[in-house]
C-alpha cells in the first residue's frame, strides 16, 4: 500500500527563514573551503552569491573581477571594480539584488557620445536650387543672421541636410551643407558652400529648440546630450559587427564616426560573462533648454556610463541619477560630494587607458549638462568633473554593468 507525503507549506515567515538559512549555509560553505581568494575567477559562483543576496558578505567594495575583452583587434584582461551593492529593477519590473561593476581602466579608443545632427529633414523631395536658413541667436562665431546655399542635386523625401557643425568654433565662411538620402546614409549626395544671404527658398529659423523639420542649433553644432538617444549607448549595448550597431534614434540623428571601424562593445565579452548581467533600469536627467515635458527618463541597459551622482560628484538634479557608489566616496576621501571644475581636481578620479596604463584620459559620464543640448559631463584626464564634454567629441569611457 503506497502512501502520499504532502509537502510542508510554509507561510511567508517560514519561507523567509528558509531562504535565510540557505544563504547562511552557502556563505559558510565558501568560508569553510577558503574560496574567497579565488572566487573572483569563478563567474558562476559570483552569480550565485549575488542571486542569494549575500555577495556583500563575501566580496567587498574595491575587489576586482578580471574578465576577458577584445576590441576586435586586440585582446585584453579587463579588471572590473566592485563599486556598489543594492537592489536593481529589471526590464520586466522585477526587483532583484545586484552587484555593480565598473571597468577599472577606460577603453582603448574613444567613441562619440553623439555625432553632430542634421539641421533639416526633408518631409518631401527637396529640388535642386538655392535655399536659406536663419540663425536666431549669436553663438560665439556663429553670428545671428541668414545664410544661403545652393543644391545642384535633388534630395529625396526622407533625406536630410547636415552642416553648421561646431558652428560656434568655425567662421561662417568655412561652413558647408551636406545632403544625404537618409540620416544613416554612409556618404553625402553632395557638399556645398554656405554664404551670408537671403536668396532662394526659406527653410526657417534655427534656435535652441527643435521645431518641426528644423533642428536645434546646439544639436546641429555639437550633437545631442540625451543618453537614451546617444550613439555611445548603442555601441555599449551591442554585440553587432562594425557598421551594424547603430540606427537613427530621431529624425536628425547621424551615425558616429566610429561606426564603420569598431565592433559593438559587448561583442568583446564571452557569453559566460554577459549571461550573468542584467538589463537594469538607468535614470538620467534631461537638459532644460529644449522644453522637454519630463526632467528625467529611464532606459534599461546592460552597460551604461556612470552619472555625476554615482561618481560621488555634485549633481545638477539631486536624487535622480542613482545612489552614489561607495567605491568613489572612499577613493576620493571625501565626506560630501566632489565639486566640479579644475579647482576640484582629485588624483583618485584619474582613469588610465587599458592599452596604456600610465596614460590618464578624458572619460565620459552619461549625465547631460542640463544648461544646453550639446554637452555631457566627463572626468578630465587631470582628475576633475567638467560639463564641457561636447557630444561630438570622441572621449573614452569606463562603463559599468550589474551582475543580477
Amino acid at each position: 500500500m503506497s502512501t502520499i507525503t504532502k509537502p510542508i507549506l510554509l507561510d511567508e515567515t517560514g519561507q523567509a527563514l528558509l531562504a535565510a538559512e540557505h544563504r547562511r549555509n552557502a556563505l559558510l560553505e565558501i568560508l569553510a573551503s577558503d574560496k574567497i581568494a579565488t572566487l573572483t575567477t569563478n563567474l558562476n559562483e559570483i552569480h550565485q552569491l549575488v542571486r542569494e543576496g549575500i555577495a556583500s558578505q563575501v566580496l567587498a567594495i574595491g575587489d576586482q573581477i578580471n574578465v576577458a575583452w577584445s576590441d576586435g583587434t586586440n585582446d585584453y584582461t579587463m579588471p572590473m571594480d566592485i563599486v556598489h551593492f543594492g537592489d536593481v529593477e529589471l526590464q520586466d519590473g522585477e526587483t532583484v539584488p545586484g552587484m555593480w561593476l565598473q571597468c577599472h581602466y577606460c577603453t582603448p579608443f574613444g567613441v562619440q557620445f553623439d555625432n553632430a545632427e542634421a539641421f533639416y529633414v526633408c518631409e518631401s523631395a527637396l529640388p535642386a536650387g538655392t535655399y536659406h536658413v536663419t540663425l536666431a541667436t549669436t553663438w560665439s562665431k556663429a553670428t545671428a543672421g541668414t545664410y544661403q546655399f545652393t543644391l545642384t542635386q535633388e534630395v529625396p523625401a526622407g533625406g536630410v541636410l547636415a552642416g553648421f557643425e561646431r558652428m560656434p568654433d568655425v567662421l561662417p565662411e568655412n561652413w558647408t551643407v551636406k545632403s544625404y538620402t537618409s540620416p544613416s546614409a554612409a556618404s553625402p549626395i553632395e557638399t556645398v558652400a554656405v554664404t551670408s544671404g537671403t536668396e532662394g527658398t526659406d527653410l526657417g529659423t534655427m534656435a535652441y529648440t527643435t521645431v518641426g523639420t528644423l533642428n536645434s542649433m546646439q544639436r546641429t553644432g555639437y550633437g545631442y546630450n540625451r543618453w537614451s538617444q546617444s550613439g555611445i549607448r548603442q555601441w555599449l549595448n551591442s554585440k553587432a559587427a562594425a557598421g551594424a550597431w547603430w540606427t537613427s534614434q530621431n529624425d536628425f540623428d547621424m551615425p558616429p564616426t566610429e561606426l564603420a571601424s569598431k565592433q559593438g562593445f559587448m561583442a568583446g565579452f564571452s557569453d559566460e560573462f554577459l549571461n550573468i548581467l542584467g538589463k537594469v533600469k538607468v535614470t538620467t536627467a534631461l537638459n532644460t533648454v529644449e522644453g522637454l515635458s519630463d526632467t528625467s527618463e529611464d532606459t534599461y541597459d546592460t552597460f551604461f556610463l556612470p552619472s555625476l551622482e554615482q561618481m560621488y560628484g555634485t549633481p545638477q538634479l539631486s536624487g535622480v541619477e542613482g545612489d552614489y557608489w561607495e567605491y568613489w566616496k572612499r577613493a576620493l576621501g571625501l565626506t560630501s560630494p566632489a565639486g566640479t571644475g579644475s579647482a576640484n581636481a582629485n588624483e583618485a578620479y584619474k582613469t588610465y587607458a587599458i592599452n596604456a596604463q600610465t596614460s590618464a584620459q578624458n572619460v565620459r559620464l552619461r549625465s547631460a549638462f542640463r544648461g544646453g543640448a550639446g554637452s555631457a559631463w566627463y572626468v578630465s584626464a587631470s582628475g576633475y568633473l567638467s560639463d564641457y564634454g561636447l557630444a561630438c567629441y570622441s572621449y573614452r569611457c569606463a562603463p559599468a554593468c550589474v551582475i543580477v
